[in-house]
């Protein structure tokens, strides 16, 4: 059972035997919302423990039928149950069911003593618990004896677990029995069950599934298994139901007169429309009282400006109950009055159209586009699939499903991108749509981390020569090449790229282009790229796919706060409620971008749902790269054994000889965990396996990052030679293009290195002069802790202090307890008596507790902050109130304060 703690903590304690009071508990809420797996499991535990269980749930065919529900719970013990009973309550017993000789009705006094009786004989051998479920269809008279005994249990060894459908208690029991109201699960939870499906859905329809369920545990399972994997999402209107789901949803609104119904039709088919266009739509003469029958049932409520249906699975159960003609009708009446609103009229009219139709096809285009420029692409996908099936042209259908595809990759749903790209295929295009729908195949199989295929399939024979085709399917050629690293398919790329024309001026293709160059050759291009980022980034209208690449572009050439700006202009405070795979893609370069620049909270924040959402997924590339991000700060901050559970599944994602940017970041990262286990001999392997046997990097940019945490992994073990190699050829690599982070890691590195008269004081007081290396605080602690260490070694008391003092506050700062820690012993050895620092006592806190107080700090209530790292509500509770004495504390108004003083 995913979720439902608090639930469960409930249902025990009402029904626990050391509970003075009777021990009755109604539960109730919507259908599917998860009342009778609650039951189930209180069944399973009472059984388990020596408890009798008697069982009966409601049933619309039995509702008329005089104590048929009462029959069912008692029938396995009205054997020899009923000698025990005094003669007229058994005689009433009998003539309710029918068994007895007396034609008469049964006296109700008599029959309800009898159950109450009956119900302590069996409890006095054992406790006993009586569970009923959808009470709201049991028969009146079987409602009312369970009232009855409801208020009679006090000192009884018997329990009562009650389910009714609805959003109060029932008339039939009494306002002070206890009572649970069964809520939707929270959004997390939502997901978790949702991944948790054998096919769990994915991009747009994930969202709708999520949306339409709202938290209702049979809704998301019924609906993940309801969508056939090669249909397109509808036009307009909600999600489809399944038969069952409809039935139960939709029940209500059977009874309603036929105008009611038509009204509700017209406000389900609405999605997102006003209540006056709502209103417009209905026929002529219409007025407010139409809604009244169904507000007197509780399926909508009126507002000012809108209609809200009581769950989105009764609008999706009024609308697919509909038959198709009055669907029709109800989106034609909407169209007619949306003339002010040209998407929602393009949605509409695309939902009645049945035939072929071009204009319609080009509203629905223009729509999906201004969706997909907004970044809203699980919708545009949706549209733009609507618009290649209504339109009569087969080359524009080619297009928009070539369109498509890409979307769906963007989207995450990878087999959908497959499916839409084979349509394409089949419609015989022309050579310009055959590259692109060969391009699109290389980028699905490149997040599905086949990466020798997907350079085969991108760059066939060559790249093109000019054009757009030729920016889009370099700019997929040049991905491949850095996320697989692999040397062969970057020296055929290279000269291929030097052939093409001069760069255009054009403000979409040049960061493209300069993609291309800076993502290939790094070291060679970088200075040229470094110059012109600021102009291109700060160019307005850019497409989020082109600001997503110069976010990424500015990173791979160390330009940090460039790319959190870039990357942080596209991810949505709550991504999390997102879809779509480009977004969470981008959340995980924002992550690294902060982990560089030593926002180690916010790279985790950003980091941890992402992993979670990804393994839900069809592609590998997601996941491989959340989860480095996440062990890489997990071995930061203190928590070495979380960071390596990590790894080990970060690299069952991927071929590590085939997706070797991944391969570096996930063994960089177990290098930083053995560090902080003090396993340097095993940090020095992880590190060297970033540098082939002559100690070239494997992979040309991102190994050359680890070259100065080999050296000084390798000096601690003894590899000082085979690290000058590794050295050597790093420099070889990076030539005169370092950029001044790199340079500061290449300088430490050579005074690491360096014979005690080979000016090692010299690089580290060249690394440490350069102010630009201050902003990436981490590799400047370390520069400033290995110096101080060196000074200290020469008897250079006063300066290693200094030092060595520099170093333990940046580490301090960042939550770094290794580190920091290193840095107070060689202050101790230096002379200087530590105490705690300004940063300690919430850094003492474990990492999982310091989140949640900086969430905390932020103003997140517990709810919230248990949904966003997959806690409950109470777990948050119990750690607040461990983590307020630590921190001198004794209110959550104290945190800001703490959480700014220490950092």
């Amino acid at each position: 059972m995913i979720g439902r703690q608090r639930e469960r903590a409930v249902v025990a304690e009402a029904l626990s035997s050391s509970t003075t009071s009777a021990r009755v508990l109604v539960l109730f809420g919507e259908a599917g919302v998860g009342k009778t797996l609650l039951m189930d499991h209180a069944a399973e535990e009472a059984a388990a423990a020596g408890t009798r269980v008697l069982r009966v749930a409601g049933n619309t065919a039995e509702a008329e039928l005089a104590f048929a529900g009462l029959h069912q719970l008692l029938l396995p013990v009205l054997g020899s149950g009923l000698d025990g009973l005094p003669v007229r309550q058994r005689t009433a017993l009998l003539a309710a069911f029918g068994l007895g000789e007396d034609p008469a009705p049964p006296d109700p006094m008599m029959m309800s003593l009898a159950v109450l009786t009956l119900a302590s004989q069996i409890a006095s051998a054992g406790r006993l618990l009586l569970v009923v479920d959808d009470a709201q269809w049991l028969d009146h008279g079987s409602r009312q004896v369970l009232g009855f005994v409801a208020r009679r249990l006090a000192g009884e060894s018997i329990g009562l677990l009650v389910a009714v459908r609805g959003s109060r208690l029932p008339e039939w029991l009494d306002a002070t029995v206890p009572h649970l109201e069964v809520g939707p699960l929270s959004p997390a939870e939502a997901e978790e069950l949702l991944g948790a499906q054998p096919e769990p859905p994915v991009g747009g329809f994930r969202r709708h599934v999520l949306a339409t369920a709202a938290g209702n545990p049979l809704a998301l399972v019924e609906l993940a298994r309801s969508q056939p994997r090669d249909e397109a999402l509808p036009p307009a209107g909600p999600v489809p139901l399944t038969d069952l789901l409809e039935r139960t949803f939709a029940a209500q609104a059977d009874g309603l007169p036929p105008a009611t119904r038509a009204a509700l039709l017209v406000a389900a088919a609405a999605e997102g429309a006003a209540l006056p266009d709502v209103l417009a739509a209905l026929p002529p003469g219409t007025d407010m009282d139409v809604w009244l029958p169904a507000e007197r049932t509780g399926l909508v409520r009126l507002r000012a400006d809108r209609i809200d249906f009581r769950h989105p699975l009764v609008r999706s159960a009024v609308y697919g109950a509909a038959p198709f003609a009055e669907r029709r009708r109800a989106h034609l009446a909407l169209a007619a009055v949306l003339d002010a609103d040209p998407d929602r009229r393009a949605w509409q009219l695309s939902a009645a159209t049945v035939t072929p139709e071009a204009s319609v096809a080009g509203a629905l285009e223009a729509t999906a586009m201004r969706t997909f420029g907004r970044g809203a692409f699980a919708d545009a996908l949706t549209g733009l699939e609507r618009a290649a099936q209504l339109h009569p042209e087969r080359g524009e259908r080619t297009r928009l499903l070539s369109t498509a595809a890409y979307t769906a990759v963007l989207v995450g749903d990878l087999t959908r991108a497959e499916s839409l790209a084979a349509q394409a295929r089949q419609l015989v295009p022309d050579e310009t749509a055959s590259g692109w729908i060969s391009a699109l195949g290389g980028l699905v199989a490149m997040l599905m981390m086949r990466m020798e295929r997907a350079f085969a399939l991108v760059v066939p024979a060559g790249l093109p020569a000019d054009g757009q085709l030729a920016v889009d399917v370099s700019t997929i050629a040049t991905g491949i090449v850095y996320h697989s690293g692999i040397p062969a398919q970057r020296e055929r790329i290279r000269p291929m790229l030097a052939a093409r024309t001069a760069l255009a001026d054009d403000m979409f293709a040049r960061p493209l282009q300069l993609w291309d160059l800076g993502v290939t050759d790094p070291f060679g291009h970088g200075d040229a790229i470094r110059a012109e980022l600021p102009a291109l980034a700060s160019a307005p209208g850019l497409l989020p796919t082109v600001t997503h690449t110069l976010g990424v572009l500015a990173m791979v050439l160390d330009e940090t706060e460039t790319a959190v700006s870039l990357l942080g202009e596209l991810v949505n405070p709550q991504w999390e409620d997102a879809a779509d795979f480009h977004a969470g893609m981008t959340a995980a370069d924002l992550a690294w971008a902060h982990l560089d620049c030593g926002r180690w909270a916010d790279a985790r924040l950003g980091v941890e749902r992402l992993a979670a959402r990804f393994l839900a997924g069809q592609h590998h590339l997601g996941p491989a790269r959340a989860l480095s991000a996440l062990a890489t700060v997990c071995a930061l901050t203190g928590d070495p054994e979380t960071a390596l559970r990590h790894i080990t599944a970060a690299l069952a994602a991927t071929e590590p000889a085939r997706a070797l940017a991944t391969t570096v970041r996930a063994r960089r990262a177990a290098a930083l965990a053995a560090t902080a286990l003090g396993d340097h001999p095993t940090a020095r392997l992880h590190l060297r396996a970033l540098f082939d046997a002559c100690g070239a990097p494997v992979h040309y940019h991102l190994s050359c990052y680890a070259v100065a945490d080999h050296a000084a992994a390798a000096v601690l073990t003894g590899h000082t030679e085979d690290a000058r190699t590794v050295l050597e050829r790093v420099r070889e690599e990076v030539g005169d293009g370092a950029s001044p982070r790199l340079r500061q890691i290449l300088l430490r590195a050579a005074a690491l290195l360096a014979g005690p008269d080979d000016g090692a004081g010299d690089c580290f007081r060249e690394a440490l002069a350069d102010p630009a290396g201050q902003r990436w605080p981490f590799e400047r602690a370390q520069v400033w802790l290995e110096y101080g260490e060196w000074l200290r070694r020469r008897r250079q008391i006063a300066e290693a202090r200094s030092a060595l003092a520099e170093a333990r506050d940046l580490f301090a700062g960042l939550g770094a307890p290794h580190w920091s820690a290193r840095a107070e012993a060689e202050l101790r050895a230096a002379g200087v008596a530590v105490g705690p620092d300004r940063h300690s006592a919430l850094h003492a806190l474990t990492p999982q507790r310091q989140r949640i107080v900086r969430l905390a700090a932020q103003g997140l209530t517990n709810r919230e902050i248990g949904e966003r790292l997959f806690l409950s509500p109470r777990t948050v509770g119990t750690h607040l109130y461990q983590a307020f004495p630590a921190l001198g504390v004794t209110s959550r108004s104290q945190l800001r304060d703490v959480v700014e003083q220490e950092g």
